[in-house]
């Protein structure tokens, strides 16, 4: 199995579980975002989302949330929380009540992602 695979220089594999389209209609300029969800070979997940969101807070720079679990559905489910979070801190709603422009956020390249 992939998970017992000892390779040299390899320090980790990873294989994409999960990838999702997450509705904010109203939050985010275009509607939607994608996380994709990662499993690696210890078997922990991980999620990314590829919006990245301008920090005010720190001159504009880019920042996607990230989450991470024992199950996929945790990852997903901690992934869209802390970019609520993120999303809040930077951009709270009552400054923001009609969501976000495409100024404040950032694509993760598509060969990224």
């Amino acid at each position: 199995m992939w998970k017992n695979l000892s390779l040299k220089n390899v320090s980790k594999i990873e294989r994409c579980v999960g990838e999702y389209n997450i509705w904010m209609v109203g939050i985010l300029p275009y509607g939607k975002m994608k996380v994709k969800i990662y499993e690696d070979n210890s078997g922990a997940f991980s999620g990314y989302t590829d919006i990245n969101i301008k920090l005010r807070s720190d001159d504009n720079y880019p920042e996607s949330a990230v989450g991470f679990g024992k199950t996929q559905q945790e990852a997903l489910s901690e992934t869209i929380k802390n970019f609520n979070e993120l999303l809040e801190r930077e951009y709270p709603e009552e400054q923001f009540p009609e969501g976000l422009s495409g100024d404040y956020i950032e694509y993760t390249e598509p060969s990224d992602f």
